[in-house]
Formats: C-alpha cells, structure tokens, sequence
C-alpha cells in the first residue's frame, strides 16, 4: 500500500486555484513529463476537478520504474534529482521533498503549486488515490442515516465512532487498516470472504470480469460501512 503525503505550502507566491483551470496545470506539467515518456496523473479531488471548487495544490503521481529507465539511473531519489533538472531547464521553479518533485505553474498570471510523487507502479497506485464524490454524496463527513445531521468531519473522531476507542483517522485509508482496527470488520469480511451465501450481491460484485482491483477495494470499504454505521 502507497502512503501518500501532500507537501503543504511549498513555494512563495502561489495562490488557491479553481478547478477549472487544472486541465491547463496538467497541460503545463505533462509538457515536460511528456520528454520521459512518462505522463504524470491526477490524484485526489484533481483526478475528478469540479468547476468551481477550490484548492490549494494539485497532487499528481509519476511510475517512478519509467523515469529511472528514461534516465538510466539506479534508484528513485536520482529519478527524482534528474526529473527535477528537467522540469528547471524547461523554465519551472522547482523544489523536491522526500518523494515529491514540487513545481510552479502558472496559469492566467497566477501561480499554483503542482506536487508530483514519483513513486513504483504510479498508474497502478493513482487507481487508489481517486476522489470522485456523486452529486449529493455527504463528503463533509459522517452523516447520521436517519436524520441527516452532521455526527463530526474529524477524520479521528470519526474512526473512534466507526472501529474503536483508540482508533486513528489513518485507520479509515484501507479494508486492511479496517479490519485490523475493527474485530467486527474482521468478522464482515472473513464471512464474505470464505461463504459465497453470505451476501449475494457482494459475491455478484466481486465476480464481475470488468470490474477493476480500484473498484472491488471501494466495494468493500462502502460494504464494510454500510454495516458499522448504525
């Protein structure tokens, strides 16, 4: 499992962006990723970017195993040092940070800040790292069911009420950190798991041939929900 970090206010200058103008950021960013042969993608609410919506960076992720090829260097930390030169002779202020190539983009005479995590298998990790939020979804937090109040937008609030007393919201970023925080879940999952019978629909889900691994994950997690939250 990729454990992914957003770098914060990395440069001076840079300013709160619409999603409307991320298409021309990432336009920006793949001009140069484009000279490796490799395409950095969107992940988090970017991936899904909503007119209208605010933010403060734009988090990408790039196959750190494609650029070290391109580069011909042995490990990921020179990956990252080589990818930072190429973005600097292409005009872009830059910085780099543990696994995150940061660069500036400016787009309609402001700047933004694009952080790209370079990390193995990126194409397979962005499928982990997709807001999309239907129209209507209660993204603000856990909603109570019956009356449709707010309960906390506290990511470890809401892990204590979901898994248990000591519970963190980190728990929450997985089925595996699920299960290991909640002996219920365990139970859920073990069940479905091992008896077809359990739940048909779960089981009809699972064996769809289309469906990807992105997908049987959030299936399980909303499953998972659906049953704790009471």
């Amino acid at each position: 499992m990729t454990i992914l970090s957003e770098g914060g206010n990395i440069f001076a200058g840079t300013t709160d962006f619409d999603h409307k103008i991320i298409p021309s950021m990432m336009k920006q960013v793949n001009s140069v990723m484009t000279k490796t042969g490799v395409k950095a993608l969107p992940i988090g609410s970017g991936a899904t970017p909503t007119p209208g919506k605010m933010s403060g960076d734009l988090d990408m992720i790039a196959d750190a195993g494609q650029i070290r090829d391109h580069f011909k260097v042995a490990n990921n930390k020179d990956a990252k040092i080589e990818l930072e030169k190429l973005f600097q002779q292409a005009g872009f202020e830059t910085k780099k940070t543990g696994q995150i190539v940061h660069v500036k983009t400016n787009v309609d005479g402001a700047a933004q800040q694009v952080d790209i995590m370079v990390v193995d298998g990126g194409e397979t990790a962005q499928k982990f790292h997709v807001h999309d939020l239907p129209t209507g979804s209660p993204y603000k937090g856990l909603v109570d069911r019956e009356t449709n109040e707010l309960v906390s937008s506290n990511l470890d609030e809401i892990a204590k009420i979901l898994l248990n007393p000591n519970a963190k919201g980190s728990d929450l970023g997985s089925v595996e950190s699920i299960v290991k925080a909640n002996p219920d879940a365990k139970k859920i999952v073990t069940r479905y798991e091992t008896d077809p019978t359990a739940n048909p629909n779960w089981n009809d889900k699972k064996i769809q041939p289309k469906e990807s691994l992105a997908d049987r994950q959030l299936n399980r997690i909303v499953t998972l929900a659906s049953t704790l939250v009471r």
